[in-house]
Parts: C-alpha cells; sequence; structure tokens
C-alpha cells in the first residue's frame, strides 16, 4: 500500500522562458495561474510559448473533475426520419415493451 497523495490544482498553464526552462504555474483561477507565469519572466527571461495544460488530468488549463458532465436527456429520442407513412410514425413512437414486442 502507498500513501500518496496527489493535489490538483484548479487551473494549470505551461510556458518554456528564455533560458531553456518549461515550467508548469498553478491557480486558484485562470488570472492566478497566468499571472504566477508572467511574474516567473523575471527569473527565467521573456516567455517564448505559453498555453493552458491539457494532459490526463486537464482540459484547456481546467481540472477535468470541474468541468460538469454531458447533459442526460431524461427521455429517449425517436428518430422519425425513415418512417413515410402516419402508421409507420405512430408504431415508431410505441413503447418498444409494450404487448406486440415490437421496437
Amino acid at each position: 500500500m502507498t500513501d500518496k497523495t496527489e493535489v490538483f490544482p484548479p487551473y494549470r498553464c505551461a510556458a518554456a522562458f528564455a533560458d531553456g526552462s518549461r515550467l508548469t504555474f498553478d491557480g486558484l483561477t485562470r488570472d492566478q495561474a497566468r499571472s504566477t507565469m508572467e511574474a516567473a519572466m523575471e527569473q527565467h527571461g521573456d516567455i517564448g510559448w505559453w498555453d493552458w495544460v491539457t494532459d490526463e488530468n486537464y482540459r484547456k488549463g481546467e481540472y477535468h473533475k470541474l468541468i460538469p458532465p454531458p447533459t442526460h436527456l431524461p427521455f429517449p429520442v425517436f428518430d422519425l426520419t425513415d418512417c413515410s407513412t402516419e402508421e409507420e410514425r405512430q408504431k415508431a413512437l410505441q413503447d418498444p415493451f409494450e404487448e406486440d414486442g415490437e421496437p
């Protein structure tokens, strides 16, 4: 058993600096992460490249568990585009578990 705790801040960006260092910067807000990155220019020189982190834990700089899941419809969606007659439409709208047993 390992006692390894990982902490993932809400926002993370990465930057490459003039001195050749490549670093990541975290924050509780996007502005905080970006400000920390910009403050590092005093020690590392100008920023040559930066972007929001995308990896197994982050999507465009935002921790993946902060992103709400896609909505789920509370009801089934029926596609009636292949039905050419009103009878076919009504049949397609029937509950598939009704007595006739046909979907």
